[in-house]
């Protein structure tokens, strides 16, 4: 179970770190905390076992986020994976389904929540960062889509 105070201190934060509107935690989507088997079948039914590196996610059909089990929510590094997903549900309530749209949009998603979660890890003293993959994505005929240092830039909220 995920106490109420730390969605309350997450979602303020992603807020904060990615400029979308806040929403009150009561409007939140429940948080389902899973095994990585049950991770991976709720976000890959058909192929489960190609999905296990998963630490969190928000299902925006069923209007849920799903954490790994294995993640220690009083731990900012762990937690982190929840800002993340947080800032997901403030886009969807910003733009609706619209933020998965296409490639280009769900890089643009994805690059956002990142960067959140990096400024988040940088003011917790934590040295981790997450989203470098995204560097070197692409959109099938777009060249330069997303560059790393879109992902690793400091938003002024936290200097």
């Amino acid at each position: 179970m995920v106490s109420q105070e730390l969605l309350a201190f997450l979602v303020d934060l992603a807020s904060k770190l990615s400029g979308y509107p806040p929403i009150p935690v009561d409007a939140l989507p429940p948080v389902q905390v899973l095994s990585e088997a049950e991770l991976a079948k709720a976000v890959c039914p058909d192929a489960a076992a190609g999905c296990t590196n998963i630490a969190a996610t928000f299902e925006t059909e069923h209007y849920v986020i799903y954490v790994r089990d294995t993640l220690d929510l009083e731990n900012a590094a762990d937690n982190s994976f929840l800002l993340h997903e947080l800032v997901h549900v403030l886009q969807h309530k910003a733009r609706g389904d619209a933020i998965f749209a296409d490639c280009p949009t769900t890089l643009k998603t994805e690059t956002e929540a990142y960067q959140a979660q990096n400024a988040y890890l940088k003011r917790e003293g934590q040295f981790l960062r997450f989203g470098e993959a995204l560097g070197f994505m692409s959109c099938a005929g777009e060249q330069n889509t997303f560059f790393t240092r879109d992902i690793m830039i400091d938003p002024l909220i936290v200097k």
